[in-house]
C-alpha cells in the first residue's frame, strides 16, 4: 500500500527538496514525523530547516563507531575549483546576511569569475581558466547550491541549504589559506 508521502521520500532519495516545490514541501510538513521514521530504519536522518526553506537526507555515523553501518548516501569529493566556488559563495552569503537587505543572494556569471580569479594562478591562457570556472559553476548548479535564474542575463541564486555544507566559522580562514597558497 502506498502511503501518502510517498513522493516526499522519493523526493528526498534524489536529492534536496525546497519549499518552491510546494506540493511536495506541503506533505513533507504534514508528515514529518513519518518521514523521519522511515528514514530512520535506512539509517539517514532528515535535515530540515523550515525557515531557510529546504530538506536533506544525511548518512547517520555509528555514536562510537564500532558499527559498520552500511551506506546508501556516498561522499563525493569536490575539486579545487567546486570548493573553492563554495567557500566563496558562502562567504558572499554571509555577507549578504549580514547588510540584510534581501534574502536573496543573486550574482552575475562575471561577478563568479571576478570573485574566483584573485585565487586562481595567473595564466596567459584566460580562456582556459573561464572555462574551468564555468565548469565549477555547472557543477555546484548539480550539487544544488546554486541556481541559474536567467539564461540571457546569466544570473545566478545561492541556494541557501549551502549554510549546511558549508560552515561559516572555517569560510574565512580556508579562503586565507588559499591565498597564502596562491602568493607562495
Amino acid at each position: 500500500m502506498t502511503k501518502e508521502y510517498s513522493p516526499v521520500l522519493i523526493a528526498l532519495l534524489k536529492g534536496i527538496v525546497y519549499s518552491s516545490n510546494e506540493y511536495i514541501w506541503e506533505k513533507l510538513i504534514n508528515h514529518e514525523h513519518d518521514v523521519k521514521d522511515y528514514f530512520n530504519d535506512l539509517h539517514l536522518d532528515l535535515y530540515f530547516d523550515k525557515s531557510e526553506g529546504y530538506a536533506y537526507l544525511k548518512q547517520r555515523e555509528s555514536e562510537d563507531g564500532t558499527e559498520d553501518i552500511p551506506k546508501l548516501i556516498d561522499k563525493r569529493p569536490l575539486n579545487f575549483h567546486v570548493s573553492l566556488l563554495c567557500l566563496l559563495l558562502r562567504q558572499y552569503l554571509i555577507e549578504s546576511d549580514n547588510q540584510g537587505e534581501s534574502t536573496r543572494a543573486i550574482l552575475s556569471g562575471d561577478a563568479i569569475i571576478n570573485m574566483m580569479k584573485p585565487f586562481l594562478k595567473d595564466t596567459t591562457d584566460e580562456v582556459k581558466q573561464n572555462n574551468q570556472i564555468v565548469t565549477a559553476i555547472k557543477k555546484v548548479i548539480e550539487e544544488g547550491f546554486l541556481r541559474r535564474l536567467n539564461q540571457e542575463e546569466n544570473l545566478f541564486e545561492i541556494n541557501r541549504i549551502i549554510k549546511a555544507f558549508v560552515n561559516a566559522d572555517i569560510v574565512q580562514e580556508s579562503l586565507e589559506k588559499l591565498q597564502s597558497t596562491k602568493n607562495s
